[in-house]
């Protein structure tokens, strides 16, 4: 058995060192896209890629250790012989592999990814869009690659004897071998396996794709389901979509009213966890349970038609910071080589002297978020790895340690500062520290007390910052990220899920306009230009963002859920599901005719043109 750890070893380092000198001859291929970028950044990426690296390492050697298990038994010539072989075999693939990055950065700014490998079924169209490449270059780079790993490959004894000498070996290297391999396939010992979203730390693209393992990259392409390949809502001709489209977003002509007593003001964008408009009591949900908001709303200005536009926190984010929409079966956060080709708000604020941070309790690289961040332009991104968490919940710190330590960081902030802070305790399973007050362990219950725990550490943390000499020139904006089926239990289409609170405060808020209400209907989609366009900024790069505060055009909600939609408007709620074809919700049921007929039609061209530029973003 010690024969069979040995030949493991020497195994994982040799794919380690081979790895390390793909990543090199990824980065430094052309030494232009390296301009910005210090000697210190370049030798953290090498060093952010180890432990992908390693996963993919553990992936290759794991037929090795299967066949070795074998040969501790007994000595089978068959199993023997494709040793080496196997390995070889590996080696041609991972060259190849890195040879195509090479190619396709250069090309397209990415790695290999589904669009890529469709091109496998068009040989010759293939073969035309490669024309371009250095192929003479690209021979050199893979044949060296090959030579050199065969020469230390060959190094290796692949011949010695595996045969367990006790009985104890032969009862446990069939478990301990197999484990230890699963662990360094996971990357490690964390809640979740490694992900792509591991390589994504930087603001240069060239350096998180070199800390993607390009290896182990495919793999996981090749397990994944295939994207999209085409538009599977077309309800209409693509102009007409378009024209509808382009009618429901007009330019207009900027906000009726100012907002702001500051004209750059600091900006703190409070996301809450899985709020819905059923539980705030001034939006005419249950009483009791937000009665820090309810509070909180008597001095700032409140949405009363406020609407998420899918169902999960990475949708609301990509909407709010992005201003796209979510998708239906799909999330484009999780698209690499489309959600780093969205609009930013944060690049815009960046460009105009604000300094950007996010603020998290938990894992950031869930549901690839940081990679998201990142590619957004984030000066900086706060996590569980970032503070000493006293007490720790399934996702990280409570919301009260993270409002604690997001006041402390701002103290020392330079302003003008935009901060995104994202709540998670009122998420599932709804881990409390303390009894709120709402007895019973059913589902209702525990998220009614979850969300009158994460109000109450709402609500104190704004009273501290209210006493804060920055206070008065920050905005504060509070959204939910999404709406919850609890606690009515509503489907996952409805509209009531959907409907979400939203609140402008703090002491950049004009006097006159505290304590009072807007009826405008709009989504996440619509902050960005709603923002912008009071500080000065119009014409965000979105074509979906409107101005909330500009009368000359049309408001709507609009939202998507597995496979379906709803808009709705001050008129009218229609909700319709795409595989019956049929409506699931109207909110007035005795009005129906050409009004109704259009809103529908509506809302049929938004989704087509929603998946139309969700599928050309990575063309």
């Amino acid at each position: 058995m010690r024969n069979l750890i040995s030949l493991l070893i020497k195994l994982v380092l040799f794919w380690m060192g081979l790895f390390l000198l793909q990543q090199a001859c990824f980065i430094f291929f052309d030494t232009t896209r390296l301009a910005g970028i210090s000697n210190a950044a370049l030798w953290h990426g090498f060093r952010r890629a180890l432990p992908m690296d390693l996963a993919t390492a553990c992936y290759l050697v794991l037929p090795i250790a299967l066949c070795g298990i074998v040969l501790l038994f007994h000595e089978l010539r068959s199993v023997r012989r494709i040793l080496r072989p196997l390995t070889i075999v590996f080696v041609v693939i991972t060259c190849f592999i890195n040879v195509c990055d090479i190619a396709l950065f250069t090309a397209w700014g990415t790695k290999v990814n589904h669009k890529a490998l469709s091109y496998l079924a068009y040989p010759e169209e293939a073969m035309h869009a490669a024309a371009g490449a250095p192929v003479a270059q690209l021979t050199v780079i893979f044949l060296a690659q090959c030579a050199l790993s065969l020469l230390l490959l060959f190094r290796i004894d692949h011949d010695r004897s595996l045969l367990a000498t006790g009985r104890w070996q032969r009862f446990a290297a069939p478990v301990l071998l197999p484990l230890t391999m699963l662990i360094g396939m996971r990357g490690g010992t964390q809640p979740f396996p490694i992900d792509r979203s591991w390589s994504y730390y930087s603001a240069h693209p060239i350096l998180n794709l070199g800390a993607l393992n390009g290896t182990w990259n495919v793999i996981v392409l090749l397990a994944e389901p295939p994207e999209i390949a085409t538009n599977p809502y077309v309800f209409m001709a693509g102009e007409e979509a378009e024209e509808r489209f382009r009618a429901m977003h007009p330019a207009g002509s900027g906000p009726s009213q100012r907002i702001l007593t500051a004209h750059r003001p600091n900006i703190m964008l409070i996301l809450l966890e899985s709020w819905t408009a059923d539980v705030v009591g001034v939006l005419g949900g249950d009483s009791g349970v937000t009665p820090g908001f309810d509070r909180l709303a008597t001095d700032g200005l409140l949405f009363t038609n406020f609407y998420s536009t899918g169902y999960r926190t990475e949708q609301g984010l990509c909407a709010t910071i992005s201003s796209f929409p979510s998708q239906p079966k799909t999330t484009i956060i999780r698209q690499y080589g489309k959600f780093d080709r969205l609009p930013s708000l944060v690049n815009v604020l960046d460009s105009t002297g604000y300094r950007s941070t996010y603020y998290y309790a938990g894992d950031v690289s869930f549901a690839n978020t940081r990679a998201y961040l990142e590619a957004m332009g984030f000066d900086k991104v706060h996590d569980e790895n970032s503070f000493h968490i006293k007490r720790r919940t399934p996702w990280g710190a409570y919301d009260e340690e993270l409002f604690a330590f997001h006041f402390d960081d701002t103290q020392s902030a330079e302003g003008p500062f935009f901060h995104t802070v994202m709540t998670s305790t009122s998420h599932e399973p709804f881990d409390v520290p303390v009894d709120e007050g709402f007895p019973g362990r059913d589902q209702p219950q525990q998220y009614r007390n979850s969300v009158h725990y994460t109000d109450r550490t709402l609500a104190t943390f704004l009273d501290d910052c209210r006493q804060q000499p920055w206070y008065d020139s920050t905005l504060v904006i509070i959204v939910a990220d999404h709406g919850h089926y609890l606690p009515h239990n509503r489907g996952n289409y409805a509209a009531e899920r959907h409907r979400i609170p939203l609140l402008l405060t703090g002491g950049a808020l004009k006097p006159e306009l505290r304590g009072t209400i807007n009826a405008t209907f709009g989504s996440h989609v619509d902050l960005a230009a709603t923002l912008l366009a009071q500080i000065g900024q119009p014409g965000f790069r979105s074509s979906w963002s409107k101005d909330l505060f500009d009368p000359t055009i049309p408001h709507f909600a609009f939202w998507t859920f597995d496979d379906g939609f709803g808009i709705a408007d001050a008129g009218q709620c229609q909700v319709y599901d795409n595989l019956s074809g049929l409506l699931l919700q109207r909110r007035d049921t005795t009005r129906s005719g050409p009004q109704d007929d259009e809103q529908l039609l509506n809302g049929k061209a938004l989704e087509q043109v929603l998946l139309d530029q969700y599928l050309g973003l990575s063309q």
